[in-house]
């Protein structure tokens, strides 16, 4: 049976950290070891999870304050002590079966659960709606400590879009990456417009850096800002129509907020300097 290390890297995480880390200890195949790293929280995160540590000898709880995610996420993996690592996030919630589900169709390599939307207010559940489930995110993955290594872990300089210059480099390396449908988290989205706003501008900005300086951004999101840029001209109508309803004011949201953010990236990324 393979022995495995499940990692993680929260903030602030108060309101959610019990729900995240009891959804992981609580699995039908429970894990050999579980490492949370906390990047300097100011509310109570990390006092939670010092006793579930207490609780459960499996869990190990550092805290290192001022790191990013790629930061914490390859800390964690450093202290592994087995060599398959499942990767997960707090916000999100896994289904019981999650790593049972994850281990049995692993291919030995890379692969990755599938991560739903989903929120409680009615402003929520328009936008997880418009939220695609995600295949290829760094809350729901497996992998070999050894591909970790030999791609030279997350890029540290990047506070977002790591985990999509990880898949890329992995992929460059000629890795077969396995979706795995039934290993599932369901990750809760952002509360209101002005969240989601900065939500996606800093998608934008951060994807744009990392092209800048690595070239591996996926062919879909080059597409997907090309596209953007050719509705500039059309701004102001596609404004008023997404005044008509929440629907349509999320999608405007979502979609001019990324681009605004990414073109800034591009243009001043430069001058920029990654940490």
């Amino acid at each position: 049976m393979k022995k495995i290390s499940v990692i993680s890297t929260v903030l602030n995480e108060e309101s959610n950290i019990q729900r995240f880390v009891e959804s992981i200890i609580n699995q039908t195949r429970k894990p050999e070891e579980i490492i949370v790293v906390d990047g300097g929280s100011k509310d109570k995160t990390f006092e939670i999870l010092k006793k579930f540590a207490r609780k459960y000898n499996q869990i190990k709880v550092f805290q290192q304050k001022g790191i990013n995610i790629s930061e914490g996420r390859n800390f964690a993996i450093s202290k592994a002590k087995n060599n398959v690592i499942v990767g997960c996030d707090a916000g999100t919630e896994y289904k019981q079966n999650w790593i049972e589900e994850l281990l049995k169709n692993f291919n030995s390599k890379i692969s990755f659960g599938q991560t739903i939307a989903f929120g409680d207010n009615e402003f929520q559940k328009i936008l997880a709606r418009k939220m695609k489930q995600r295949f290829g995110s760094s809350r729901n993955i497996i992998f070999m400590k050894k591909i970790w290594k030999e791609v030279g872990g997350y890029p540290e300089d990047l506070d977002i879009a790591e985990d999509t210059i990880f898949n890329e480099k992995i992929k460059q390396r000629g890795y077969d990456i396995k979706e795995i449908k039934s290993a599932i988290g369901y990750w809760k989205v952002r509360e209101d417009i002005k969240k989601v706003r900065i939500q996606f501008y800093n998608y934008g900005f951060w994807d744009a850096l990392a092209y800048k300086k690595y070239k591996l951004l996926p062919i879909k999101h080059k597409i997907a800002v090309i596209g953007l840029i050719f509705l500039l001209p059309f701004y102001p109508v596609l404004w008023i129509f997404s005044r008509m309803s929440v629907s349509n004011k999320i999608e405007f949201a979502k979609r001019f907020s990324y681009l605004k953010g990414f073109l800034k990236g591009f243009l001043k990324g430069f001058f920029v300097r990654l940490r």
